[in-house]
């Protein structure tokens, strides 16, 4: 009966690691309300299986055991927490993972890695690109991307140079083969998706569940996701997009909203009257040697640059002479970066 009982307190002493706290100095960490061992650290952070913690004193950073030992010799700029066995750590050469004795999983050095997830892990290249590795830190596909999220589910969201998004499994492979703006992760089946006209969700093939477009959405909970409508009102709808509650009611009327759209399309009309016209060209001038150097009808040069004053985009001075400002000059046809074809769509 006594062994019975050894064993059973022995068990559950390699386990207090579990329910260790960290003091409000974060120096330590606490179990029961006292510090669990003698020792203080500039910083330390939580516990994760094996039951190693991620600490930094004067000597740099590093990982120590439940009693507050160091696990090994190394030291880092940088130490996180073990996920699947594997941490990443911040070396003077760069970011990668190791395992619980220590030991280097790869040989290569990134600009920055991220946590294993269902034994793949997120990682930049010095050149900005992202993908996975898998379990033995090998690339799990040849594809780069321009960022890349967790797995869950066994999917993850990727994003590429336009800045769509879709969905990958684990070996590289797209899911569905569709891309939007951006893209959340699947949970539960759907996942929170967001086109030219609004967030709203899809199904396991990119599919969206209903034609509505809303400016926000969280995911299903138990059948129900409450949304945000662009006019600020909160629902809550199904997985059909139907309506179940009404949370708020609209912030904006309807004849706010009208008159909301309006003044955007005032102002779009306004940027591109300008750039037809190639007032930008022709600054530094005065409301009348824009009418009289441009097709501008007269008396219409003071209208049109009063607007592109309170848009921002020139700026007068005291003699009456507009000038375009760092935003308006933007449209100047000859700027590296012209925005001038996209205002005149």
């Amino acid at each position: 009966m006594s062994g019975l009982q050894h064993e059973a307190s022995s068990g559950l002493m390699t386990d207090e690691w579990r329910q260790y706290g960290i003091s409000e100095d974060v120096s330590h960490h606490v179990y029961q309300g006292k510090p669990a061992y003698s020792s203080r650290f500039h910083e330390v952070q939580k516990f994760h299986e094996p039951g190693l913690a991620p600490v930094r004193d004067a000597s740099g950073a590093y990982h120590i055991t439940p009693d507050g030992l160091a696990t090994y010799e190394s030291r880092y700029v940088r130490t996180f927490g073990f996920y699947e066995g594997r941490a990443a750590v911040q070396s003077a050469e760069g970011w990668f993972h190791i395992l619980s004795n220590g030991e280097s999983l790869y040989s290569d050095r990134y600009a920055w890695c991220g946590n294993y997830q269902e034994s793949r892990c997120t990682v930049r290249l010095s050149d900005g690109g992202y993908f996975h590795i898998a379990a033995d830190g090998t690339p799990a596909y040849r594809q780069r991307y321009r960022y890349v999220g967790d797995f869950k589910d066994s999917h993850a969201v990727v994003q590429r140079e336009d800045g769509k998004h879709t969905h990958i499994d684990a070996s590289g492979n797209l899911l569905h083969g569709r891309w939007c703006h951006d893209l959340d992760v699947f949970h539960k089946r759907f996942a929170r998706a967001c086109d030219s006209d609004g967030w709203h969700h899809v199904d396991m093939t990119g599919e969206p569940l209903y034609e509505d477009r809303f400016k926000n959405v969280e995911p299903f909970y138990n059948g129900q996701a409450r949304i945000e409508g662009f006019d600020g009102s909160l629902t809550v709808i199904n997985e059909s997009g139907q309506t179940l509650l009404e949370l708020r009611g609209p912030s904006q009327s309807q004849l706010e909203q009208l008159s909301s759209d309006m003044v955007g399309l005032w102002r779009t009309q306004a940027i591109h009257a300008a750039v037809e016209l190639g007032v930008f060209e022709v600054l530094p001038a005065s409301a009348e040697e824009v009418e009289l150097r441009t097709p501008l009808h007269k008396s219409l040069g003071d209208r049109l640059m009063r607007a592109l004053m309170e848009l921002e985009l020139v700026m007068r001075d005291e003699k009456g002479v507009y000038h375009p400002t760092n935003r308006g000059s933007f449209l100047l046809r000859n700027h590296p970066l012209s925005l001038t074809d996209a205002a005149r769509h």
